[in-house]
Formats: C-alpha cells, sequence, structure tokens
C-alpha cells in the first residue's frame, strides 16, 4: 500500500511506474492524498 500527496508529481510517476494503481483519494493534512495498491507477487515454492 501506497499513500501520496496528488501535489506530488515526481512520487505519483513512480508509483505508476511501480505498477501501484487507485483505491481512493482522500482529504488529509489539508490536501489530497492518492492511496494505491502493487498486486502482490506470489511466493515462488
Amino acid at each position: 500500500m501506497l499513500c501520496v500527496r496528488t501535489a506530488n508529481d515526481r512520487s505519483m510517476r513512480l508509483a505508476a511506474k511501480l505498477g501501484f494503481t487507485e483505491v481512493e483519494r482522500f482529504e488529509e493534512y489539508g490536501a489530497e492524498q492518492w492511496l494505491g495498491v502493487r498486486p502482490s507477487i506470489p511466493a515462488s515454492s
């Protein structure tokens, strides 16, 4: 899980590059926040 301020363009681009997808946006600390998740990688046997 990852939480980023939407105004932080560099972090938003990095999150997308790493494969995070948006779950929700919400207001906190006086700014819009972006909550994302990344698919888990199955453990190899």
